[in-house]
Formats: structure tokens, sequence, C-alpha cells
């Protein structure tokens, strides 16, 4: 009798702990399984960022190309037929037995051309800016804002770090053209009398931090300002970059962007 009960305890612990094995086996399965799930989900959360990523400098890219294709359309077409007026009208206007009013009209009719060839050629340079690739990032900042300060009483202010090196065009590029839609959005919507500009440099990154005095908005209301502050989320983004913007009704606007420098190995292992 006794040994019938060893053999029932026997058998009781033997099962007990073969249940506590099949569930801790479970359990380690269960985790596991769920890890690779995660490994998946993570793989493939990865490989549609990338996608997206991809995308989304293709964009870009395609909007630099229709940019360079329209600048040269500009200078090659419109900026040629405008030159041809202008002597054309200029040759009329030195003629002699001119009477006085056609003399005016042909000095304002001169003006006028002349005008429309000046900008012809400051939108051309803009889509274009050979300044950035030239003589780098912050000569063509300070360039593109002489008109803007000239025609639209602006007081803009630029800070940046004294010492500036050389960054790949994609960068400076990216960075020029936030900069550039951040101005006009200051002029088309802030009313604001004066922009401050600090823009730092260091070995792995750069940032740019942007504030206007004018009119400011509120936050939630930033659909408002559309389809710009989603192109330079985009910009910044295609660089892996960060970009946040803060403003209040009446307190003014700030924006600020950092982006890392990568720096791209050639085949010589050499860094540049």
């Amino acid at each position: 009798m006794r040994e019938e009960e060893n053999q029932i305890i026997f058998i009781f612990v033997v099962s007990a702990a073969f249940v506590v094995l099949l569930a801790i086996l479970l359990v380690l399965f269960l985790v596991i399984y769920q890890k690779r799930i995660v490994t998946q989900e993570n793989r493939l959360q990865k490989l549609e960022n990338e996608k997206q990523q991809s995308l989304l400098k293709a964009t870009i890219e395609g909007q630099e190309r229709e940019r360079k294709r329209l600048a040269k359309d500009l200078h090659d077409s419109i900026g040629s037929l405008l030159s041809g007026l202008s002597f054309n009208l200029k040759f009329q206007k030195n003629l002699k037995n001119q009477d006085q009013q056609q003399l005016v009209f042909l000095e304002e009719a001169c003006k006028l051309v002349d005008e429309g060839i000046e900008n012809i050629r400051i939108v051309s340079h803009n889509l274009i800016p050979s300044t950035l690739e030239n003589f780098g990032l912050v000569s063509a900042i300070k360039e593109c804002i002489v008109p803007l300060i000239q025609t639209n009483n602006l007081e803009i202010n630029i800070q940046t770090s004294e010492e500036f090196p050389p960054l790949p065009l994609e960068i400076s590029l990216g960075i020029l053209r936030v900069f550039q839609e951040l101005v006009q959005n200051t002029i088309k919507h802030a009313y604001a009398s004066k922009i401050e500009v600090l823009l730092i440099c260091t070995p792995d990154t750069i940032s740019l931090e942007y504030t206007d005095n004018g009119k400011g908005f509120h936050i939630n209301d930033i659909d408002l300002y559309g389809i710009g502050i989603k192109n330079m989320q985009s910009r910044i983004q295609a660089l892996h970059g960060t970009f946040f913007i803060d403003s209040k009704v009446k307190k003014g606007f700030r924006a600020y962007l950092e982006v890392p420098i990568i720096l791209k190995e050639d085949t010589h292992g050499q860094t540049h």
C-alpha cells in the first residue's frame, strides 16, 4: 500500500514537473515568437521609411530639376526677347526728330523693359543659386536677402558661426530653400519689420534659428499656412534633420531646424 502511494506521488510530481516544463516552453515560444514579430515589424517599418525617404528625395530632386529648366527657359527665351526689345526701343529713342510725347513714351517703355529684365535675372538666380555652389551657404543667404530688404522695408540680421566649413551641396541647398520659404511666409503673412537669423555649424550638425516680430498666429491654425510649412518639413526630413515652429498671436514667429552633416566615404576610404 505504501509503495502504491509512493508511485502515485511520483507520478503526480513527474506530471506536475512536465506541466511546468511545458508551460515554460510555451512561454519561451511565445516570447521568441513575439520578438520575431516585433523584429519583422521593425524591419518592415524601416523598409517603409526608407521607401518614403527615397520617394521624398526623388520628389525634391525633381523639383530642383524643374527649377533649373524653368530658369533656363526664362533666361534663354523671355530674357533674350526682352533684351532684343530693349535694344530696339533704345534705338528708336535715340533717333532724331522725336516729338516730346514719343520720347516720354519710349523712355518709360525702356524703363519697364529694363525692370523686367532685372526681375527675370533675379528670379532665374533664385531658381539656380550659383553663389551657393561657388561661395557657400552663408554667402548665398546674404545675397538672396538684398532685394528683399530693398523692396519690403525689412531689417534682416544674420549671425553665423565664426568657422563655417564647406557643406555638402544637398544640405546647403535644402537649408537655403527653407530659409527662402520662411522669409516669403514672413513677407506674405506676418507684416513684420525685423527678422533675426542664427546659423550655427558644428563638426556634426548645422542648425538655423529664424524669428520675426510679426503678428504671429495660433499654432492650431498652422493649416492656414498649408503647403509652405509642409514643404519645409519635407525638405528637412529628406536630410534626416528635425524642424519645428512656434508662434503666438501678436508674439511673432520662430522656426528651428537642425540637420546632421553626413560625411560620405570615397573609394579610398577618405571622408569629404
